[in-house]
């Protein structure tokens, strides 16, 4: 037996500190693979124990994934301590029945849940609904629209929007600024812009300085001087300026302040050839350029301003639309719930204290992911008292009731306002606070010996303390009955590709292009050999402890491979495809960049503009069309246009250009009744896009993602009903790089396939082995389009120089937060391998993440250079095996047999049951109910013609009835009159004298004085089908049998109807005796009439 699992951790105290001191506010360190679930799920255990409720411990999770880890997780063991205990333990029992609604979830469902137990509080309706994120996109398209308006037609903006205008931006950056301010409308309420006056442009000293550089002019004794070249420049501008000085046209003003050349006069002029010091002219020029920056500058500022605060005054509109709708957003649902708990009084938050007292314990897990709002929900909810909306960080939390957890090197969302300094700081305050405990777990239990020897020795090196911008690292410790790694036969824990760089090509030189060629050949080959498909043995995955870690070899679907960006995915497939290895890309913004889905929307771009001619070639072009260049070029020389409704030239009619303009025109004019949903999928089917796939030797990755972008375009299409120009922005904007961490798509396990993943989409993943691509491109230089001042004030940044003033000191300062969070991301990418990791040192740059690594990867005996094969050998593949084709009649009965089934519907009602639409699954009675010997059962008379009857006023009875619970109370013209108004009954006397027949009956008045049920529903399952139904009345005999009644309003019944009745309680009594066990002894039909009730009834045979 192996006694290596007892060796204790070097952490442990640290784990025991977390699983048993409750009364203590513990702040978690948690180190990658260091069991940091395990940890919560003990805590919360041992609270369970203590005495605390579930329902009072909310555990607070990233993802709803890791929230159903958790709660799963938490099951299991609160079994195992029942199982334990001989099953005597209550606490353990009460919890188990009561997880499924225990506070357990992402911090949005949280809020959500504290919103709904205080809606008034919150000033939000009784019922909110939370728009999920693909209606959230859609309705920030909205606002978009409403914030455009107000800026093109408020008179306050006119002056700010054509200094904007003038200087170039554009409305896509106009919306992408108003998509920043959208996202933290909260900072704008408590900051919002204020808008200014731009001041009247005086071009006057202007010109004038410009005189003054044109008398230089003179002074020159050599016209061929190359100075002398700037003057005419010079005079060009001054001229022009002074035409449209006085004309009050500030754009066009603006555009030729802009005109006037920024550089070029430097080192310009020979001494010799002036009477003056050249220097002296030379910096009039210079000096001119600095007077018109400064110029344009008094004009940028307040229009920057302006636009911004009226852009932010339509977002806050929106967003108190929202609030007072009901119809809440992800950050909506932060906000509010902050709110709540904001207050130093119960009088200002009355909610506040109710809340902390049926919490009484939280637990934030990824807390290093946390943004300040999150942060502040926690505090206030948590703590003895309450503040204004300033100084929360400092209230004080009694000790045992937060618990947080988080690794801050893994901090790496700060574009969705995460928040390494908010760690930080509340890692400061539970150093001070005297009932805080700090523990550190770096146990790691998911990587090999090697892999962290590696880790460590180069992320020791590249992440290090750095005030609230950088943690410092704290190194992983390997479990320690993990044996040691040798690479012997298993595979290099650690290699390398690329360290000699990129080859040159023909010309001697090493474009992007060529460098990202050899990295996915490298890539692809490096598969090929960890798998054993490149001439030797397999790689070894080594398990983990509960696996005693037993080594397996790896195969395709054990390997990862990390991308920053989608940059380099077009040369990953094409090298994978060489070598013939099945892949799947798992993001949803690089399924959207693959070319079957870009040639999809390709088709669906040219029928919604058909005058659109590029986008109506490309179609032709695509792979569905296969038209090539050379059908295109016979079809444009027999005169052909690019017009879907121009007629075809003589003998192009059924040309490919010609079938494919054909099948164009027609599918458009089918435009008005299809959806976009339905156009890509009729696409797809009409040109077999899915069967052409097969061809291919990622063919199921194809159709993986066509049903993904399907299934996307039916979501958006059920949200808004919008047009195809509507949908077809949408599905651009999912091409964003932001876009690429919103969903991962749900892979597929009856293919054994690479995966392919953003590290951002990783997050929380671990696999065998990683490999780490695609990261050799410089950082974007691309700035945050908003920034937040000390005060809180809204820094927005639009292009460059056109800005808020004190933006460019934030945004330095900002750099060095992004710096820092891209060496945490390569840590996250490395630290998902469990087994084997391979990096690319194939850079362009070295700040680039690949030259960052290469900076402190320069050990080859941890990472040695992966050797491999010098020729690519594709993998082969075995030929499907012939599918059996049954003879037709065997497969005609069998599709007969499939479509009768699948027309049931998966729901029906005993009452359609009873009326033969559904013949075919009728819910039929076992048991027999016959007419008693002593009665006959004649049909009901005819009850005449009331002023009242049908549907309306058979639904007004049976609510009568319920009303009066079977009790012939005084008030029952009353109440007959309120049901008569509410069902638009115009005779009230019907409605009041069938209720009286009905309740004078004498199934009723036996009824009334037994224990009964009115309006009972009943729903019970009947093979693949559910059947459901409401008893009108039903009630228990003295000898313990049950009565089903039926109250009916017919003016008169046929012998049919009156057995589908019959057939309609018989199966009811089926469906009560099947739920209850009791049993059904009589069936009975009251017939309400104003002279009296007529009953039929049958009792068991």
């Amino acid at each position: 037996m192996n006694t290596a699992v007892h060796i204790p951790l070097k952490d442990q105290d640290h784990r025991t500190l977390i699983a048993t001191e409750l009364d203590t506010t513990v702040f978690v360190e948690a180190g990658a693979g260091s069991g940091k679930t395990h940890a919560m799920v003990e805590r919360i255990a041992a609270l369970v124990e203590s005495g605390v409720g579930i329902g009072s411990i909310a555990a607070i999770t990233f993802t709803e994934k890791a929230a159903g880890e958790l709660r799963e997780r938490l099951r299991k063991t609160l079994e195992l301590r029942i199982s334990a205990d001989g099953g005597s333990h209550s606490l353990f029992s009460t919890a188990l029945d009561r997880l499924d609604a225990a506070p357990i979830g992402t911090i949005h469902s949280f809020a959500a849940r504290l919103i709904s137990e205080y809606p008034i509080e919150a000033g939000v309706p009784p019922l909110i609904t939370v728009v999920d994120e693909l209606r959230g996109q859609l309705a920030f398209e909205r606002r978009w629209e409403t914030a455009q308006q107000a800026v093109f037609t408020d008179p306050a903006a006119d002056g700010a929007l054509r200094v904007l205008l003038a200087l170039g931006i554009t409305l896509d950056q106009l919306r992408s600024v108003a998509k920043e301010l959208d996202s933290n409308w909260d900072r704008l309420r408590d900051h919002p812009p204020v808008g200014q006056t731009v001041p009247r442009l005086d071009v006057g000293p202007l010109l004038r300085a410009a005189e003054l550089v044109l008398e230089n002019k003179s002074l020159c004794t050599d016209p061929a001087d190359a100075l002398m070249a700037r003057f005419p420049v010079v005079e060009d501008w001054r001229s022009r300026l002074q035409e449209v000085g006085g004309s009050g046209d500030l754009g066009r003003t603006i555009d030729v302040l802009e005109a006037l050349p920024p550089t070029g006069y430097a080192r310009k002029g020979a001494k010799k050839n002036w009477a003056v010091d050249v220097e002296s002219v030379r910096q009039q020029f210079k000096d001119l350029v600095e007077m018109r920056d400064e110029l344009v500058a008094t004009l940028v500022a307040p229009a920057v301003e302006t636009i911004s605060s009226i852009m932010a005054l339509v977002l806050l509109d929106a967003a108190r639309t929202r609030q007072r709708s009901g119809e809440l957003e992800y950050h909506d649902l932060l906000v509010h719930a902050r709110d709540l708990l904001v207050g130093e009084s119960d009088e200002q938050a009355p909610a506040r204290r109710p809340l902390q007292q049926r919490y009484t314990h939280l637990m934030l897990d990824e807390f290093q992911d946390t943004d300040p709002v999150q942060a502040e929900i926690a505090v206030r909810l948590a703590a003895s008292a309450g503040c204004g909306p300033d100084g929360w960080e400092k209230l004080p939390v009694p000790a045992g009731r937060l618990f947080t957890v988080g690794d801050p090197k893994q901090s790496i969302y700060r574009f969705r306002r995460a928040d390494i300094a908010t760690f930080l700081a509340a890692r400061g305050r539970a150093e001070l606070d005297a009932g805080s405990q700090i523990a550190s777990l770096q146990t790691n239990f998911r990587s090999t010996t090697g892999l962290l020897d590696w880790i460590n020795t180069v992320f020791g090196t590249l992440i290090h303390a750095n005030g609230t911008v950088q943690p410092p690292y704290a190194p992983l410790n390997p479990a320690p009955s993990r044996p040691i790694w040798t690479a012997d036969g298993a595979g290099p824990a650690v290699a390398v590709i690329g360290r000699s760089g990129a080859l040159p090509n023909g010309d001697g030189k090493v474009t992007a292009a060529d460098r990202s060629r050899q990295e996915a050949a490298d890539v692809a080959s490096a598969i090929l050999l960890a798998t054993g498909s490149a001439g030797g043995s397999a790689w070894q995955h080594e398990g983990g402890q509960s696996d005693g870690f037993r080594r397996r070899a790896l195969e395709l679907k054990d390997i990862c491979i990390l991308l920053p960006t989608r940059t380099a995915l077009p040369y990953i497939e094409d090298a994978l495809d060489a070598a013939g290895i099945e892949y799947r890309a798992e993001a949803s913004s690089l399924v959207y960049a693959t070319q079957e889905v870009t040639d999809l929307l390709l088709a669906l771009r040219a029928l919604a503009n058909t005058a659109d001619q590029a986008a109506l070639v490309l179609t032709l072009r695509s792979a569905p069309f296969a038209c090539g260049d050379d059908d295109l070029f016979r079809w444009k020389q027999a005169g052909g246009s690019w017009n879907l409704y121009a007629p075809a030239p003589d003998g192009q009619e059924t040309s490919a250009v010609g079938s494919a303009m054909a099948y164009l025109a027609a599918l458009h004019r089918e435009l008005p009744v299809l959806s976009p949903a339905e156009l890509l999928e009729r696409v797809a089917a009409d040109r077999r896009v899915l069967e052409a796939a097969t061809d291919t030797p990622r063919y199921r990755d194809v159709w993986r993602r066509i049903r993904f972008v399907s299934d996307q375009a039916r979501a958006w299409t059920e949200a808004t009903h919008g047009g195809l120009r509507d949908y077809l922005a949408w599905a651009a904007s999912q091409q964003e790089e932001n876009a690429r961490v919103k969903e991962s798509m749900v892979p597929e396990t009856d293919l054994a396939a690479v995966r392919i993943m953003t590290i951002h989409a990783s997050k929380g993943l671990e696999f065998p082995m990683v490999i780490l691509a695609g990261a050799g491109s410089a950082p974007r230089s691309s700035k945050a389009l908003a920034l937040w001042d000390s005060s809180g004030r809204a820094l927005v940044h639009f292009v460059s120089d056109i800005e808020s003033p004190g933006y460019a000191e934030a945004s330095e300062a900002e750099k060095e937060f992004a710096d820092a969070e891209r060496r945490r991301l390569l840590y996250v990418a490395c630290t998902r391998a469990e087994s084997h990791l391979v990096v690319s040192h194939y850079s362009g740059s070295e700040s680039s993440l690949s030259g960052l690594l290469a900076s402190v990867n320069d050990d080859e005996e941890l990472a040695p250079d992966l050797v491999l094969p010098a020729e690519l050998v594709p993998l082969s593949k075995e030929p499907m095996p012939p599918a059996h084709v049954p003879p037709y009649p065997d497969w005609a009965a069998e599709r007969e047999g499939w479509m009768k089934q699948s027309s049931l519907e998966s729901r029906t009602s005993v009452t359609a049951l009873a009326k033969g639409k559904d013949v075919s699954a009728e819910y039929g009675t076992s048991v027999s109910f016959v007419v008693p010997e002593e009665s006959a059962e004649d049909l009901p008379g005819f009850a005449g013609a009331p002023a009242e009857h049908g549907p309306a006023f058979g639904t007004a009875l049976h609510r009568l009835l319920e009303l009066t619970d079977l009790e012939l109370t005084p008030s029952l013209p009353e109440l007959a009159a309120g049901v008569a108004a509410a069902a638009g009954l115009r005779i009230v006397q019907d409605l009041e004298a069938s209720a009286r027949s009905a309740l004078e009956s004498e199934p009723v008045r036996r009824a009334a004085e037994r224990e009964h049920w009115l309006e009972l529903p009943v729903v019970v399952s009947e093979g693949d089908r559910t059947v459901e139904g409401i008893i009108d009345l039903m009630y228990r005999e003295d000898d313990g049998t049950l009565v089903i009644a039926d109250f009916k309003t017919d003016i008169s019944v046929g012998q049919e109807q009156l057995a589908a009745y019959w057939r309609q309680l018989g199966s009811y009594a089926r469906m009560v005796e099947r739920i209850t066990q009791d049993k059904v002894n009589a069936l009975v039909l009251i017939f309400c009439r104003a002279d009296g009730a007529q009953v039929l009834r049958r009792t068991r045979g």
